[in-house]
């Protein structure tokens, strides 16, 4: 079931404001196919949509709080989501047609359709939930991952001090110079 409909027998030109409740067990389902989840707390969607001859146009608000993973260490993230959205909804029938090639303008990317008496928005909200969050979530910007156990690292001479192989000193040689002529 929809949980963000506007009936648009209540819009006119002046327009009317909604305010729902974005709910952690919506979240849960909305963002079941995906590696986010609801966070602690349910977020808001403040809409305020207004009627001009058939279309609407829904401008809105979105807070929410996502619960993600770490990309480095694994550890649980708070995403605070905090967007503006808008769109212009246009009737059903003026759908362009599938067999007709579609060239995309800028002025059409936010546009969506209705069909019937209601404008649902649960998808459009899901979608600037997904495009919101990081493809990456980080819990800081400087997590060093997760810990390597002692036993499983390299040696130190991997990656340590030891000196470089002899057959890598034109290189170096030529690095030292290009550092230099840089200063």
């Amino acid at each position: 079931m929809s949980a963000f409909v506007l009936q648009i027998q209540d819009l006119d030109e002046s327009g009317k404001d909604w305010n729902f409740a974005i709910g952690r067990d919506w979240l849960a389902s909305a963002l079941a196919d995906t590696e986010l989840g609801p966070g602690s707390q349910d977020g808001r969607l403040q809409v305020h949509a207004q009627r001009s001859g058939m279309d609407v146009l829904v401008q809105g608000h979105i807070t929410s709080r996502l619960a993600a993973t770490c990309a480095r260490c694994l550890e649980d993230v708070a995403l605070d989501i905090d967007l503006a959205m808008t769109a212009l909804f246009s009737p059903e029938h003026t759908r362009p047609d599938d067999s007709q090639e579609i060239d995309v303008r800028l002025d059409e990317v936010n546009r969506d359709y209705y069909g019937g008496r209601e404008i649902v928005l649960d998808p459009m909200v899901r979608e600037y939930l997904l495009l919101e969050a990081p493809m990456k979530p980080l819990c800081s910007e400087d997590c060093e991952g997760i810990a390597v156990p002692e036993h499983l690292r390299p040696p130190a001479e991997v990656f340590g001090d030891a000196a470089p192989d002899a057959r890598f000193a034109p290189l170096l040689k030529l690095k030292e110079e290009l550092t230099k002529n840089e200063e």
